[in-house]
Parts: C-alpha cells; structure tokens; sequence
C-alpha cells in the first residue's frame, strides 16, 4: 500500500463491480443531538486558560472541578463496597478518605466530542453482551459476535447504535515506576462504521475500543502533575505536550471522536488516517486508489468524568467498589463460565465478528488493504498501553 499525492478516479469497471454489492452501504440514518457546550469558530484546538499544574494533596476532587489535587495512590487499596466499613472511619461515622487513584481518574477524564451526525454511540459492555455470543476461534482464544448473523459486510444490528447515557469510561490507573503515572481511558463502541468508497462500505467491524492516556508525573512532594497525552486513532496514535491540548475547568483534556470510526483527534476537521491501493507514476494500479479520511466535529459533548469505571492496573483491582472485570484477562483460551456462550464470562481476545472481506464472493482485500468487515478489535488488555513508552 502506497501513498502518493494524486490518484485519479475509480475505473468504470469498479462502478460496475461494487454496485452490485452496494446494497444497504449508506452511512446509516443519524440523529443530531444538541451540543452542551458550543465550540470555537475557529475550528482550532486552543489552551485552556487554566493550568493543570500540581495541587496540594489535601485538595480533594468531586465531579471535574479544575483545581481538583492528586496525589501518588500510595494509600491502601479499595475492596469493599463503594461506601466503605463504618467501623474503619472512627466513631463519628464518617466516610473514609477519597481514593487517591479514583481522584485522579475523575479529575483528568476527558471531554470527548462526538460528531454532530454520530449515529454508532459508545456504551457499557454491558449493554452490547446480551447481543453477542462468546465462542473459541481455531486455537482456542475466546471472541464475541453478534448472535445475530451480518447477512452482508455493511449490515448494521439496532444495538450497534450504542447508549450514550450509560456509557462509562473504562480508566485504569497505572503506576508505571519511575516517577511515572499514566491514566488509560478507554472509550467502548458496540459498532465501527467504515468509509464509502464507490458507494460500498470498507473497513466496518463489529466492536471498537479507542483510549486516550494522560501521562502524570510524581513530584518530590509525592503531587502529581501532568505532563502528556496520547490520542489514539485507528492502530496509530500521537503524543501531545499538555499545554497543547484545550482543556475544559484546567484538568479535562478535550478530544474529538471521528464520526462512526471513533478515531480520537486533537481538533475538529478532516483527517486523513490511510490510503487504499496502490499507485505507479501517479497511475492507480489496484482496483481503488483513495483516502480514507475521519471527520470530527464539536456536536455532542461526552463529559466521561460524570461516569467512571476505575481500576488499579497494577494491582488488578477495581476502585470505589468495583470489581476487577473477567475480561481484563489475557488468559484467552480460558473457558470461563458456564455457559461460555455468554460474553461476561470469561476472557475475551477479539471483540466483534470475523472479518469479511468478500465482493461479489471475491477476496479483493489484498489489492486495497483493507476488508469490507475487519475482525473485530482485541480489548484493553491487549493493547501496548501498560509498558514504559507511552501509548
């Protein structure tokens, strides 16, 4: 797959070709829903006025308030209910203290901007498992598909819609040594709808996993403070000094989510994330030359820090109260419970369907790179998020 500057159009005998398998390939109807916050009419990234910069750690954090402290999670870990033990909180029956590692994934949780038109929402696993069903592949490792059969690569399922009011962040709090932190947001899609090339639908898969991770740094006062944050798009990504990145209240990074593809972007616009087939002297030589290019846009504001799912990755615990999930396992061969047809069961390694990459009952994959259904994406505990590098 190469990338030159030019390419000209598809031939007439691709027209021909894929309109046959064109059926049901539009974009999928879309609801607009209001915006809560308007944004710039630049169109561009700008720094919050407010820096994030280290707090005392008496400081305490509530729902996203930009001067909301953090300190080092060096406090004994969560694991009872959200509420905590009367009897550890002293005789005056106060709640026990805060959890450190939860303060700062509240207070660093980004506000993700969906597109305007966004028709495929993020949601809680939860919501999509009653949909899929959990099966081996050929070597064991455990998958989840839809029980309900695609009867085309570009069909769509109601739940693929999403639920955008029970969505929560999944955010793992990973003390990585070193004077390094790293908070790992991942955002959960039941559906990623592809691009429309010559009006058929390329790169879809059921399921979508994006993360953003904002790198803190431990200071000789055991403060922590922020210095990065990586954006990840597609199976790239890219790391942004702090100060670049607008900020909503002085501590929530503001990222923008690609319409239906759910790439995360610095800035509102057209970003071009990959080119299909091939060129030799400015002559596309494979079936299809193009870009394949996300759209962002400031329509409906995700404000994830209202609905936190916090774990400690290092201790392989859940926060406030919640349980480490079966899921976050790499044990993939693991059966799990009984059923093992059942999503919530045991681990999972590839979390959509198979991929698809017939036309007209030809592979034509290997000519553009890409397949009308890819396999579905491998989840949180895959990804190379938990070592040194920041990702």
């Amino acid at each position: 797959m190469t990338t030159t500057p030019g390419r000209p159009a598809p031939s007439l005998l691709l027209v021909s070709l894929l309109a046959a398998c064109s059926g049901g390939d539009d974009g999928g109807s879309t609801t607009a829903v209001p915006a809560t916050t308007s944004s710039s009419s630049s169109g561009a990234p700008t720094s919050a006025a407010s820096d994030a910069s280290s707090v005392p750690s008496s400081t305490a954090a509530d729902s996203g308030e930009g001067t909301a402290g953090v300190t080092s999670g060096a406090s004994s870990p969560t694991t009872g209910d959200a509420t905590g033990d009367a009897s550890s909180s002293g005789s005056s029956g106060d709640p026990p203290p805060a959890d450190p590692r939860m303060q700062a994934l509240v207070t660093y949780a980004p506000r993700v901007w969906l597109h305007p038109d966004e028709a495929y929402f993020p949601s809680s696993v939860e919501f999509a498992f009653p949909f899929m069903t959990r099966f081996p592949d050929g070597d064991g490792a455990h998958w989840i598909r839809s029980t309900e059969a695609l009867d085309s690569p570009s069909d769509t399922l109601p739940f693929f819609a999403g639920d955008l009011a029970g969505a929560p962040v999944y955010a793992y709090y990973a003390d990585k040594g070193s004077a390094i932190v790293d908070l790992v947001y991942f955002f959960y899609y039941p559906y990623n709808r592809g691009k429309s090339v010559v009006d058929t639908i390329w790169g879809n898969h059921v399921g979508d996993w994006e993360h953003i991770t904002v790198r803190l740094m431990r200071q000789p006062d055991d403060t922590l403070t922020p210095q990065q944050v990586y954006l990840s798009a597609h199976s790239f990504g890219g790391a942004y000094d702090w100060a670049e990145l607008e900020r909503v209240e002085g501590t929530h990074p503001v990222v923008y989510s690609a319409w239906g593809s759910h790439g995360v972007w610095s800035a509102p616009g057209d970003h071009v994330y990959m080119t299909i087939g091939e060129e030799v002297l400015g002559v596309c030589v494979t079936i299809v030359c193009t870009d394949l290019t996300d759209e962002t846009a400031a329509g409906i504001a995700w404000d994830t820090w209202k609905n936190v799912a916090g774990f400690d990755f290092v201790a392989q615990e859940g926060l406030d109260g919640a349980s480490w999930p079966v899921w976050m396992s790499d044990a993939f061969t693991d059966p799990g419970a009984d059923p093992i047809s059942v999503p919530g069961g045991g681990p999972i390694f590839r979390w959509g369907n198979e991929e698809d990459c017939s036309t007209l009952g030809v592979d034509i994959s290997d000519l553009i790179g890409v397949c009308r259904l890819e396999d579905g994406p491998t989840g949180p505990v895959s990804k190379d998020v938990w070592g040194p590098t920041l990702q």
